[in-house]
Parts: C-alpha cells; sequence; structure tokens
C-alpha cells in the first residue's frame, strides 16, 4: 500500500503543491513583505529561563494512568522551580492534562521569577492558544502568574495577519517566503482578549534560521522589541532559545518513562492484553 501512496506523491506533485497557493498568494507574500523589518540582534548579556511542561497517559483496563510535569530551567540547565502530579484514574481526558501542564506552567513560571536569578522568562508555545478553551477567571489568573514572559512558539495556525485578504495557511508560511532568510521581525499585531492585550510578533533571530512566532502580554514598541530579540538571542542555539531546549529535555515524559512509573506501581503487565498478537 506505501507503494502506491508514494507513487501517487510523485505523479501529483505539482498538483498538490499548488493547493498551497491561494488566489491571492502573491499579494499576500507582497504584503508580508511590507510588514517585514531587516534587523540583525546584537545579543546582550541577560539570564533567560525556560518554561515548559509535558504530560502523558496510559489505559489500564478501565484506569488512566498519567503523569504531568512542568520546569523552569535556565541556560546553564540550572532548575529554578518545577511542579508534577502523578495519578491513577477513572478518566484522564487530553484537555484536561493540558490544562494542568498550562496551570504547572504559570506557577513555575511565577516561582523562577521570584527567585531573582533571571531576566526573562520564555515560555513555550502560544498563549492565545493555551487559554483559548480556558473560563475567563482561570485565564485571568494564569495571565496574571506569566506575567511579562515571552511566549515562543516554533510552529503557528494563526491566521489573524492575512486572513482577511484571502489566506489559506498560517500567517509563518507568508512571513516565511517573503523574508527570504534574513534576520528580522514583522510589525507588531495586537490582539485583545479577555485576559489583557497579547501583541504577536514574528522573528528570525539568525540568517538562515527557523522563524519564530512571539507573543508578549502587553503593547510593546519597536525599540522594546529589539532589545527583547538582543536578549533571547544571547544564549540561542540555531536561531532557538537553548533554554527552552533545555527545559524540553528536562520536562518530557516519555512512554518509555511510563512505563517506569507503571512498573513502580505494578501496572506493566495486563492479563492476556496482547496474547491474541502473539506479543
Amino acid at each position: 500500500m506505501l507503494k502506491e501512496v508514494f507513487i501517487d506523491a510523485l505523479k501529483n506533485r505539482e498538483q498538490k503543491i499548488s493547493r498551497l497557493k491561494d488566489s491571492n498568494h502573491e499579494a499576500i507574500l507582497a504584503e508580508a513583505a511590507t510588514r517585514w523589518i531587516q534587523y540583525n540582534p546584537s545579543p546582550v548579556a541577560c539570564r533567560p529561563a525556560g518554561v515548559d511542561s509535558s504530560w502523558n497517559k496510559r489505559a489500564y483496563q478501565g484506569l488512566n494512568l498519567y503523569a504531568v510535569d512542568a520546569v523552569a530551567a535556565t541556560s546553564g540547565n540550572e532548575i529554578l522551580a518545577s511542579d508534577y502530579k502523578v495519578e491513577i484514574a477513572s478518566s484522564a481526558r487530553r484537555e484536561f492534562l493540558e490544562t494542568m501542564g498550562m496551570n504547572m506552567e504559570a506557577s513555575v513560571a511565577q516561582k523562577a521569577s521570584e527567585t531573582g536569578k533571571t531576566d526573562i522568562i520564555c515560555i513555550d508555545g502560544s498563549i492565545v492558544a493555551r487559554l483559548k478553551r480556558a473560563e475567563p477567571a482561570s485565564a485571568m489568573n494564569a495571565a496574571k502568574k506569566y506575567g511579562n514572559s515571552v511566549f515562543i512558539a516554533k510552529s503557528s495556525e494563526s491566521r489573524l495577519q492575512f486572513s482577511e485578504i484571502g489566506s489559506r495557511a498560517g500567517d509563518i508560511y507568508y512571513y516565511n517566503r517573503a523574508s527570504g532568510s534574513s534576520a528580522g521581525y514583522s510589525t507588531p499585531v495586537a490582539m485583545h482578549t479577555g485576559y489583557g492585550n497579547v501583541t504577536e510578533i514574528y522573528a528570525r533571530l539568525r540568517e538562515s534560521t527557523p522563524m519564530l512566532r512571539l507573543e508578549v502580554l502587553r503593547s510593546i514598541s519597536d525599540q522594546e522589541i529589539r532589545e527583547l530579540l538582543n536578549s533571547i538571542s544571547y544564549h540561542s542555539v540555531g536561531g532557538y532559545p537553548y533554554c527552552l531546549k533545555l527545559a524540553h529535555n528536562d520536562c518530557k515524559i516519555g512512554d518509555e518513562d511510563l512505563d517506569r512509573i507503571a512498573s513502580i506501581l505494578s501496572l506493566q503487565n495486563e492479563h492476556g492484553a496482547r496474547d491474541a498478537l502473539n506479543e
């Protein structure tokens, strides 16, 4: 079957790629180019900390074993704050675990800020995406804990900036192509949410590195954007803050990790569960 799938991709390559290009493709690229400001960040010494969370779960004959954690790590891999929870429950929906991870991140970010050992807190992902389904009170509480943190996403489906002129892909797609490989940032765009103003910026910290989507919980001037890029580029590797990479590695809960937890709790073997497959 896979052979036919590969052949179809080869035969219809151009047709499939053309679907990415909407009728306004060139016009959108031109608009994105006018909003792109070339700027090579000058790294400024600072003490960044990255915050990330992770979760994993497994079903065991009607029960669910899950683990959730969050961590704040510096570029020197010093853990400034952390939180976790391991539980066996009758239900563990994805939305529940994601919300728990988000709340842990907010608390960890607040604790890391209070240590006085960091100048800037970088959060992995998007606050808009995280708080989209949250209750107003919960969203407001999380936003307060995040404070002046900057949210940094490696990918994005946001169509905030070009949807009105007929975009089909996310904004990051157009900025990636309109900017070539130059370092710089996009003209900031403000969003009004129930938990305050959020400013969205697309940026490339160094030439020929991946595009990033940045969000800050306030209005921000052009000079402040440059200062922010100077700070987060100080300890960046391949155009991405190293503290976020370390935080991701420190908190990631893989299947093998869950296997170890299951073994400790004597849940690693379900009688007869794989017998039919001879596994």
